[in-house]
């Protein structure tokens, strides 16, 4: 009946009331038929007669000619386009979105697609759009071909697709870029706790992560007292003999050696009280944190590209409501921008990121906290937090990301020739689960 127009519903009620009438003879009968003539026709012109099961949501300029959502009794009002079913487009609310997204799959290209859309649906409505890319693995000589190259070009131009897709809106110019990897000044400001969650989600052992915690903070001591970059002396102080002297309370910094038995110097005084916490820790915890920061302590001495005291602040572009896209060059820094977007998000009111779209690729070295965390921080700012995973992610990472999605795209395969990319989504929304297998066009 819900597919009737009106006449044909007048015509069903008209012979309902004929049938009750011919049943006088039988008590209660007659009544219970016209009631229910009745309730069916009221129902039916209270909520329309355009009422459908959409195969997500019924979009927003349906709602408008009257189409309402069978399954909630709403108005359409879905505005974020997923996809092309053979039922249909589907289309979600910003708040199922709000929800969780996970992108899966191994094709660079079918995910440089996927997170188009979704930058796509955040210029729809008129949303910023925070997109942290994948890492370009460099390619070696020999084994380098003509289609490994073109991809790594696609993935290096991904902010210039954003303003392909943001022209059309208006907002090409609303388009910012960071290459981590190739930009010569600090552009994206951390801080210390930045640099601690990053090292906390490189799976390099409690070990590491209390010596850092020790040790940081002296060295930030040291960059202000000598007005040095923090980040620079961190390789200096992790060195074993650098790191045992440090204990024995010496250190030497620009052929000034200083020591903590200088207790009328303000620097012995610094160093005495600063040391403190690292003497505190074990030796063989000590040494064993140190192997495993040593590992990145040249890594981190040597960025440029983020900085403790200037750059760009992430969580002026959430106010903003840009479009800025990010390509780290290792799992290091991919966690530190992870990190850095965890401290935008909770950085505020919740819900003062309802404008905004964040989506990270999380890579396969990292543990999966950071993923959590940003999942977490994304519900408390009202944002969308989106994670782009490998098809089949490793099991810590599974472990950790199964539960804090409620729509996966799984990409299934991609044609290059029509531009296409064809994915299972599958929901778990709570009035609105499905599995469906669609068309992604560019």
């Amino acid at each position: 009946m819900n597919d009737d127009t009106p006449k044909e519903v007048a015509w069903h009620f008209g012979i309902a009331t004929a049938l009750s009438v011919s049943l006088c003879a039988a008590p209660f009968v007659p009544e219970a038929i016209l009631a229910y003539a009745g309730y069916r026709f009221l129902r039916h012109f209270t909520y329309g007669w355009r009422n459908w099961r959409a195969p997500g949501r019924v979009p927003h300029h349906l709602g408008r000619r009257g189409y309402r959502d069978e399954t909630t009794r709403r108005r359409g009002d879905a505005t974020w386009p997923i996809g092309l079913a053979k039922t249909g487009q589907v289309w979600l609310r910003r708040e199922d979105l709000v929800q969780g997204v996970a992108i899966e799959g191994d094709d660079p290209q079918w995910q440089t697609l996927a997170i188009n859309n979704l930058v796509f649906g955040a210029c729809i409505n008129r949303m910023g759009a925070i997109v942290v890319q994948g890492i370009v693995r460099p390619v070696p000589e020999d084994d380098a071909n003509p289609d490994d190259q073109e991809a790594d070009e696609k993935e290096e131009m991904l902010a210039q697709k954003f303003a392909e897709l943001a022209r059309p809106f208006g907002r090409d110019n609303e388009v910012y870029s960071i290459d981590l990897d190739a930009v010569p000044r600090p552009p994206l400001r951390i801080t210390a706790s930045t640099l601690a969650a990053a090292i906390a989600d490189m799976r390099l052992g409690p070990e590491a992560e209390t010596l850092h915690g020790a040790l940081m903070p002296f060295i930030e001591m040291v960059a202000q007292r000598r007005k040095k970059n923090p980040l620079e002396l961190y390789a200096a102080f992790v060195d074993a003999v650098a790191l045992d002297r440090l204990v024995a309370g010496k250190y030497e910094i620009d052929l000034h050696e200083v020591s903590a038995d200088e207790i009328t110097s303000a620097d012995g005084a610094a160093l005495q009280a600063a040391i403190d916490p690292i003497r505190a820790i074990p030796k063989t915890i000590r040494e064993t944190g140190r192997i495993a920061l040593a590992a990145h302590a040249s890594e981190i001495a040597g960025l440029k590209s983020v900085s403790l005291t200037e750059g760009l602040e992430l969580c002026s572009a959430i106010s903003a409501r840009g479009i800025v896209c990010i390509r780290p060059s290792s799992p290091l820094t991919t966690a530190l921008v992870i990190a850095r977007c965890v401290e935008a998000l909770m950085d505020g009111k919740p819900g003062h990121a309802a404008d905004n779209l964040i989506h990270v690729v999380y890579h396969e070295e990292l543990s999966g906290t950071l993923a959590r965390r940003f999942r977490a921080a994304a519900v408390r700012a009202g944002a969308i937090g989106s994670l782009s995973l490998t098809a089949r992610p490793p099991g810590h990472i599974h472990k950790a990301t199964r539960k804090i999605t409620a729509v996966r795209i799984q990409g299934s395969a991609w044609n290059p020739e029509g531009a296409i990319g064809t994915a299972k989504v599958i929901s778990t929304i709570k009035d609105c689960s499905f599995t469906l297998d669609i068309e992604m066009p560019a």
